[in-house]
C-alpha cells in the first residue's frame, strides 16, 4: 500500500488552468482523453469511431458505380442517394446517365428515388425527359412492364417537370399536343393539388382557346394555390388580370375571343413589383417592415 501511495505521490501532478469562472481545470493528456473516449459506455453515446473511420477511408465511387447501386441496392434510401450522386455529377448529361434516370423514373418502386430521377432528367436537357414525363402522366396507355403506376408524389413531380420543360421550350414539337391534353386533364380531374398546380403553370405556355377556358374554370378550384397559379398563367397568356375572379374573366374572354392573346407576355400595372433589382427590393422590404413597426396616423 505504501509503495502505491509513494508512486502516486511521486507521479507528476496534472497541469491546471483556470476556466471562465476562475475554477481550476485539468488538461488531460491526449492519449488519456482518447482512452476515455473509447471506453465502452462513453464512445457509444458520443460517436461511432468505427463508422467514422470507414467513411474516412471509403474509396470514392464513380458516377457509373453509383448508377449501378441506384438500380440494384436493396435499400431504397441508398438507391435514392445514389441517384442524387449521379444527378449532381458532371456526367449527368451523358447517354448512359439519361437512360438510367429514365429507367428509374419509369420502373423504380420508391417514389422518392423516382422523383430524384425525374429531376435528373430535367437537368440533363435531353429531349427524352418530356417523353418520360408524359409516359408517367399517361401510364394507363402503357403496359405495367414499361411504366409502374405512379403515386401522387411521382405524378406531381412529373407534372412539375413537364411545366419546367415547357417554360424553357424543351418539349419536342411532336409531343406538345400530348402535353397540352395531359395538362388539361390533370387540371380538371386530378385529386392531387400539386399536380393541378403544375398543370395550371404548364398551360400558361399554350396560346390556345382550350387553355384559356380550362384556366378560367380552374379559378373555381377549392385550393387557392391552384387558383393563384391559374391567374398567373392567364396573365402570362393575355397580359390582363382580373384578380382571380372567374366571372370577370369569363366576361372578358367573351368580349375578347378574337384578340385574347394580343397582349401576351405583358405585365399589368397592378401586378408589377415596386422594384426592378435586388437593392430596390431590399429598400422596399425594409420600408414595409418599418411601416409595420411604426404605422402612421390613421386618417
Amino acid at each position: 500500500m505504501w509503495s502505491s501511495l509513494n508512486r502516486n505521490a511521486t507521479s507528476p501532478a496534472p497541469r491546471w488552468s483556470l476556466d471562465g469562472r476562475g475554477r481550476p481545470r485539468a488538461w488531460l493528456p491526449a492519449g488519456l482523453a482518447l482512452t476515455l473516449a473509447l471506453t465502452p459506455g462513453c464512445s457509444e453515446q458520443q460517436f461511432s469511431l468505427d463508422a467514422a473511420v470507414k467513411k474516412l477511408f471509403e474509396p470514392r465511387r464513380t458516377p457509373q458505380q453509383y448508377m449501378l447501386i441506384a438500380v440494384s441496392d436493396a435499400d431504397s434510401d441508398v438507391r435514392r442517394e445514389a441517384v442524387a450522386k449521379v444527378a449532381a455529377s458532371k456526367q449527368a448529361r451523358l447517354d448512359w446517365a439519361v437512360q438510367g434516370f429514365a429507367a428509374i423514373a419509369l420502373l423504380e418502386n420508391d417514389p422518392h428515388a423516382r422523383s430524384v430521377a425525374i429531376r435528373g432528367l430535367v437537368q440533363s436537357d435531353d429531349p427524352r425527359a418530356a417523353e418520360v414525363c408524359l409516359k408517367l402522366l399517361n401510364h394507363e396507355d402503357h403496359p405495367a412492364s414499361e411504366v409502374r403506376p405512379p403515386d401522387d408524389v411521382v405524378r406531381a413531380e412529373a407534372a412539375m417537370a413537364l411545366a419546367t420543360l415547357l417554360a424553357s421550350d424543351r418539349v419536342p414539337a411532336d409531343s406538345r399536343e400530348t402535353a397540352r391534353e395531359t395538362l388539361l386533364r390533370l387540371l380538371a380531374v386530378d385529386d392531387d393539388r400539386h399536380a393541378r398546380i403544375a398543370a395550371a403553370r404548364g398551360l400558361g405556355f399554350f396560346q390556345e382557346a382550350a387553355s384559356l377556358e380550362a384556366l378560367i374554370q380552374g379559378l373555381r378550384d377549392s385550393d387557392f394555390a391552384v387558383v393563384h397559379e391559374c391567374e398567373g398563367s392567364l396573365v402570362r397568356l393575355t397580359g390582363h388580370t382580373h384578380h382571380c375572379n372567374a366571372l370577370d374573366w369569363e366576361a372578358w374572354y367573351e368580349a375578347h375571343k378574337s384578340d385574347a392573346f394580343a397582349n401576351a407576355g405583358q405585365i399589368p400595372e397592378s401586378r408589377r413589383p415596386p422594384y426592378d433589382n435586388r437593392f430596390e427590393k431590399f429598400v422596399y422590404d425594409s420600408g414595409q417592415v418599418l411601416e409595420w413597426l411604426w404605422p402612421g396616423k390613421k386618417e
